[in-house]
């Protein structure tokens, strides 16, 4: 009861700028007919949630005020005004008119400032519905990437996500716009998909991949291991329950040649919803055993529908990467790198790199940036003999919307949202790992540093 009561709250909250209309119906509605969230608004109308205006209209693109969102909910369920609180707002006096109001709502949970203000002539964003809607409803916080234009480092990041992958909000072009005013006709979506299940988006998707030679999404960890003789795994761990399932092993997949490798411990994950990307050694020196080449498969997370990808592959496919419905990889800009054992990583030396960006197909190939990278690569488990070259530069890293860079200028930033890029220090780096909040950075003497994002 508490929930529903709360869920209604909310409803009168962000709808109701005007006492209801007892007159109004649905075909009073001009502005609605047509209108993309047609649907949603007239289940809350015949719900008795929201009401129209005197004009008859709904006015579905308006937003409105915190302060009269928090009067219209206090007088439509009479609810008793704190009185004697102690509240205290930087930006609201105690002789306002919306001080009891604002106070209440505050000290209830319902609505909520930060560091002293309330910002009553505000409207309510997108990033402030998502956590009014989820701490209403009860949902889980989470934590798995959803929106391109919504990093970790957002202060409303895992409400976002939580209410995303409820199939409550979605975004528009892989963005979810969490600064934005929140609509009357948007915040009728939001309400309608947490009321009635069968309102809600038909499913969830993530714009963002996780990459890794380990990769934990939707309480799953994916990596390759468990070797046996000549046979590698594609590991599926519940974390929950400690349960390990053999999804794929390099032995079951018919080569397309012989001189392939499909899996070794030490190889790239690229998890996009619901499917794994492998890039492997498309063709390996017989006598030497480096990779001459790359290419690229896929599996769903349940070990169903493996096929080999024609695009994109290549002897410089490096660094791929999936984002916003995009692969997106890098390129030797001038010709081909051969590498052999004579190659030594040791040595700081730069190449000119091309960060290219095809359709999930291959197709609509894109020239997205260029730019220069230290010639040096991820160990991989294999042989004897160290392997020096791979699929992956330990110089190249991608984390949520960005490409983080080293080459003998220092380390640098690319940001795939708005194409810009930024130099974030003069170390001389060798190796680095991203964090949740800081990019771990080690120095050609090996000594290292902790740089925030």
């Amino acid at each position: 009861m508490k929930n529903k009561l709360v869920f209604l709250s909310m409803a009168i909250l962000l709808f109701v700028a005007l006492p209801f209309q007892a007159k109004a119906t649905v075909n009073q509605f001009p502005d609605v007919k047509n209108h993309w969230a047609h649907e949603e608004i007239n289940y809350l109308y015949n719900h008795h949630i929201i009401g129209g205006y005197p004009d008859g209209t709904f006015k579905p693109n308006e937003p409105i005020t915190r302060a009269q969102a928090a009067k219209m909910l206090i007088k439509a369920l009479d609810i008793p005004l704190t009185v004697n609180t102690t509240v205290q707002f930087k930006d609201v006096a105690k002789t306002s008119p919306y001080y009891a109001v604002l106070a209440t709502v505050h000290e209830k949970g319902i609505l909520r400032g930060d560091n002293g203000f309330m910002r009553p002539g505000e409207t309510t964003t997108r990033a402030q519905m998502a956590a009014i809607l989820r701490r209403s409803f009860e949902l889980p916080l989470d934590t798995q990437a959803t929106f391109v234009d919504v990093s970790p480092a957002h202060w409303a990041y895992q409400d976002i996500n939580g209410i995303a992958k409820q199939r409550i909000a979605g975004g528009s072009n892989g963005k979810y716009m969490p600064s934005d005013s929140v609509s009357r006709a948007h915040f009728s979506a939001f309400l309608v998909r947490a009321l009635d299940d069968n309102m809600k988006l038909s499913k969830y998707h993530s714009y963002v991949s996780n990459k890794g030679k380990t990769v934990e999404q939707n309480g799953f960890i994916y990596t390759i291991g468990d070797k046996d003789f000549f046979r590698y795994y594609l590991t599926k761990e519940n974390l929950k329950m400690g349960k390990k399932d053999k999804l794929l092993n390099n032995l079951d997949i018919k080569k397309e040649d012989y001189f392939q490798t499909l899996m070794l411990t030490g190889f790239p994950l690229i998890v996009y919803n619901e499917d794994i990307y492998i890039p492997y050694w498309h063709s390996v020196g017989e006598m030497s055993e480096l990779p001459a080449s790359y290419g690229l498969m896929k599996v769903n997370t349940d070990g169903q529908n493996f096929e080999f990808m024609n695009h994109p592959s290549g002897s410089s496919f490096r660094n791929m990467y999936i984002w916003n419905d995009r692969i997106f990889y890098t390129n030797e800009k001038n010709k081909v790198r051969y590498f052999d054992y004579t190659f030594d990583e040791n040595i700081p030396l730069d190449d000119p790199l091309v960060l290219i960006s095809t359709a999930m197909d291959g197709s609509d190939k894109k020239v997205e940036f260029g730019f220069e990278a230290r010639v040096i690569f991820d160990d991989v488990a294999f042989t004897p003999k160290h392997i020096k070259v791979n699929q992956n530069n330990k110089s190249v890293a991608f984390d949520h919307s960005t490409m983080y860079y080293f080459n003998k200028k220092g380390l640098f930033k690319y940001s795939l949202l708005d194409q810009k890029t930024s130099k974030l220090s003069n170390i001389l780096a060798k190796d680095m790992h991203v964090t949740a909040t800081h990019i771990e950075v080690m120095d050609q003497k090996g000594k290292m540093h902790s740089l925030k994002k």
